[in-house]
């Protein structure tokens, strides 16, 4: 009786600290996009719904593809040009357009802030104007590549003037220059 005693004491005192123990996460640093100044490709899946009458012409809907050639001026800024397409209830349209970038609390999530201006061109009725203020949120998966989801409002001037929540889901790829 005395040696059962003692072994359970023994197993007792061994096991009760391993099970009180608090678990914590590995110390894992965050991920973040290279932040030093260079050139920076955003390649983005568009998407839009009108907010008015969406029997006009290019006034429903659209979807399509864009690509943004930009400079990163630091972590926070870039400012770039891009262009695509995107197909509408009433046609195709080329966007041709600058974009700016504001992210804050850089870290694996970062949101977002950003702006494009620019040309909708149609050769069948000229060029149009837009502008498409928004934010958004970059997950990072590595310094060199993050994926990016945004929704903002794009106004757009084509016969008449169209409103349209967008949205955007897109890769953001940072290239390594040799030096």
């Amino acid at each position: 009786m005395k040696r059962l005693s003692v072994f359970l004491v023994i197993i007792t005192t061994i096991i009760t600290p391993a099970f009180t123990q608090e678990l914590s996460p590995p110390n894992k640093p965050y991920t973040v996009l290279d932040p030093s100044p260079g050139y920076i490709t955003i390649n983005e899946l568009i998407a839009g719904s009108g907010l008015g009458d969406r029997s006009v012409p290019f006034s429903g809907s659209y979807f399509g593809f864009t690509t943004i050639h930009a400079y990163q001026i630091n972590e926070n800024f870039l400012i770039g040009g891009g262009t695509g397409f995107a197909v509408y209830n009433g046609g195709t349209l080329i966007p041709l357009f600058s974009d700016i970038r504001y992210s804050f609390l850089v870290k694996t999530w970062t949101p977002y802030l950003y702006g494009e201006a620019g040309l909708l061109l149609n050769t069948g009725e000229g060029i149009k104007l837009f502008l498409n203020p928004g934010a958004g949120i970059r997950y990072t998966v590595s310094n060199m590549l993050a994926v990016n989801f945004g929704t903002g409002i794009r106004m757009q001037q084509i016969s008449h003037r169209n409103t349209f929540v967008s949205f955007r889901l897109g890769v953001t790829f940072k290239p390594r220059l040799k030096k």
